[in-house]
């Protein structure tokens, strides 16, 4: 690998990198402001500097070029916040997406448009939200020093939250909601000069700043002691790192939370051998502007007539494989190989049964009677009896199928961070649920639910591709990643299908909405099957855990005993998004819970876990629903606001 990369840098100089991006550059720039429509001719291009009246010349001038300058700046923005990143922290996984910075500038940003009664600067709020979002990230992964998969995790966990927050303000935001969704996806769409000469002083500044800086970069990247050895004070650090978050604000301002641009280019710059500054930033900034004009040249020749694919979902459709890549072949250290779950003291059967029964019998208590309104003597139950029962149920149901799948998934794969959100299964899941629902096949159906299922063993074959005996934190990397690109490709869909926003968000956050009882009974096969599966696979659970020595010496074949529970897990979740929508963290959490309450074994864990997902979600239902009645807030974003951060506590768990 070591030989490849230095033949590869010997044979690539940096200025023919450079010449190289430029031209890419020009021609993408020419392409771009040609793109989008039939109105403008190449004719009209060539004679754009003489600024002829003429429509045409409108046209460029207020929109395409706007937009053509707008990419160009978010791409050299974000690959130069990255590449800052690495090297302050050391850490080849940093950039402003993976560290949370995007996410709070985003929540930020959506906060001061649709929350607050007084007007504030875009570039203020995405650089005070991108501030907040990077220093949490820090205190909870570790600090400066935190190793890198550990730190992307702690980020990860950080911008779940900071997305779940965003959403939950979306879809309160009625007929805005549709611009916003477009703009939280990436797109690059400009209405004249405004933003860019809001934003451009900015850049322009933290760009200086930045090439000053070329020589104690240089040093940083030396290590801690030898850079301050050499008279590179703390002081240097923090200014580099509030720079980046500058110039990630300033992206986010322009064009929405676009991801993997910092991640990608600057390590793909280093791979080929550049390590000096003054030659990293230039060429990450140019080669990033090129990834993002790229993206985006390829979205306005996807978009059809009146829809706007957004720039954002083209690169992490392009950026999460990359990602995946660099995961695989990157020489990231310090971290162990899976230890066996984690589990609690073994409470006395009887006494568990007594407290999840009557937690369950308040649950669906507390679920009929409380919603659009409480429900408080007998007719007022019975007006509300047929509304109220299905989504009890299928909520029951779903929570039931998640929380098994994430009981089969932590089993296979020995490892408590996973479950159906963070290994990508859930979202490939719901990306083939639209898939379906724009073939005509109607939810519940056998057809919608096959469809479903096939989505979510696309996503389950991607990750074993990738190898599941890599190390817990890197792992769910990949899962991330491909959970990334997968959740691209249903923006992709919905903006394309001209889907009704609100409604196709709500499917993807996960919602009992208008559920009956067809869909209960479309859901009964899968719960039955579920029961069937805890039944014979508990030994085998058992046994897997224990690791691959210890299960071969009794004669488990664990590569296709993995395999098989994992798809077992695979169709316990394509059951779930069939029936309610991607719900997060349900999965995840629910085995924790259970090991918790019940001991190692999985005959005690699986049955406990399906009662802790039954209750989580029908719980999350009843506070979306009467948290903001008459309207309603998916379960799906009630479990991301809580399991976020309970995610959050596993990994610092973990780290202490």
């Amino acid at each position: 690998m070591r030989s490849a990369t230095t033949q590869l840098s010997s044979a690539v100089s940096p200025r023919l990198l450079f010449s190289l991006g430029l031209v890419l550059l020009v021609l993408l720039s020419i392409v771009a402001l040609k793109q989008g429509g039939s109105l403008v001719a190449w004719s009209d291009i060539v004679a754009a500097p003489l600024r002829p009246e003429t429509l045409a010349q409108a046209i460029i001038e207020t929109v395409r070029a706007p937009r053509l300058v707008a990419a160009i700046l978010v791409g050299l923005c974000l690959a130069v916040a990255g590449a800052v990143m690495q090297t302050v922290l050391r850490n080849p996984l940093a950039a402003p997406d993976i560290l949370a910075v995007t996410t709070g500038a985003q929540l930020a940003l959506v906060i001061a448009t649709l929350l607050l009664p007084f007007y504030v600067p875009g570039l203020a709020a995405t650089v005070f939200g991108g501030l907040l979002g990077g220093l949490a990230c820090l205190m909870l992964g570790g600090g400066l020093r935190a190793p890198p998969v550990r730190l992307a995790l702690a980020g990860i966990a950080v911008s779940l939250s900071f997305a779940a927050i965003s959403s939950a303000i979306v879809l309160m935001a009625d007929d805005r909601a549709s611009g916003i969704v477009l703009w939280s996806a990436g797109i690059l769409d400009q209405t004249g000069w405004m933003k860019v000469v809001t934003v451009g002083p900015a850049v322009f500044a933290g760009l200086v700043v930045v090439g000053v800086m070329a020589r104690s970069l240089d040093l940083l990247g030396l290590g801690e002691d030898s850079a301050r050895g050499l008279g590179v004070t703390r002081t240097v650090t923090m200014l580099a790192l509030g720079v980046s978050v500058v110039l990630a604000g300033s992206a986010v301002t322009l064009g929405g939370p676009i991801g993997f641009v910092g991640l990608a280019v600057p390590n793909l710059v280093r791979g080929i051998g550049i390590t000096r500054h003054r030659q990293v930033i230039p060429l990450s900034a140019l080669w990033g502007a090129v990834a993002v004009l790229s993206a985006d040249v390829m979205a306005q020749w996807l978009s059809a007539e009146g829809a706007a694919i957004p720039t954002g979902a083209i690169v992490a459709c392009l950026g999460a494989p990359a990602m995946l890549v660099l995961l695989r072949f990157a020489r990231i250290g310090g971290e162990k190989r899976p230890r066996p779950l984690s589990t609690g003291s073994r409470a006395p059967t009887g006494i568990l049964l007594a407290v999840l029964l009557s937690v369950g019998a308040l649950t669906i208590a507390s679920s009929l009677a409380v919603g659009d309104g409480i429900a408080t003597t007998l007719p007022q139950l019975a007006a509300v009896f047929d509304l109220r029962v299905p989504r009890l149920l299928v909520a029951m149901g779903a929570g039931m199928l998640l929380a098994g799948a994430g009981v089969f998934l932590q089993a296979a794969t020995r490892n408590p961070l996973c479950g159906p959100e963070t290994l990508g299964l859930a979202q490939g899941a719901a990306l083939f649920s639209l898939l379906a629902l724009l073939g005509g096949l109607s939810p519940g159906s056998l057809g919608f639910q096959l469809v479903t299922a096939a989505g979510a063993f696309v996503a389950l074959v991607g990750l074993f591709c990738f190898g599941v005996h890599r190390t817990p934190e890197r792992l769910v990397l990949y899962g991330i990643a491909l959970a990334a690109s997968l959740a691209a490709c249903s923006t992709i869909v919905v903006v394309e299908a001209r889907l009704q926003t609100t409604e196709a968000l709500s499917w993807l956050a996960g919602s009992t909405h208008a559920r009956g009882m067809d869909d209960v009974s479309a859901l009964m096969p899968w719960v039955a099957f579920l029961f069937v599966a805890a039944t014979s696979f508990c030994s085998r659970l058992d046994v897997l855990v224990l690791g691959d020595d210890t299960a071969r010496a009794l004669g488990l074949e664990t590569g296709r005993a993995r395999f098989a529970v994992a798809a077992l897990a695979a169709t316990f979740i394509a059951g779930a998004v069939s029936s309610i929508g991607a719900i997060g963290f349900v999965g995840l959490l629910a085995p924790h819970g259970a090991r918790l309450l019940a001991g190692p074994k999985h005959a005690r864990v699986l049955p406990v876990a399906m009662a802790i997902g039954a209750i989580l979600v029908v719980v999350a239902d009843m506070v979306g629903r009467s948290i903001i009645a008459p309207r309603e807030l998916p379960a799906g974003i009630v479990t991301a606001l809580v399991g976020a951060p309970i995610f959050a506590l596993l990994l610092h768990r973990r780290r202490a």
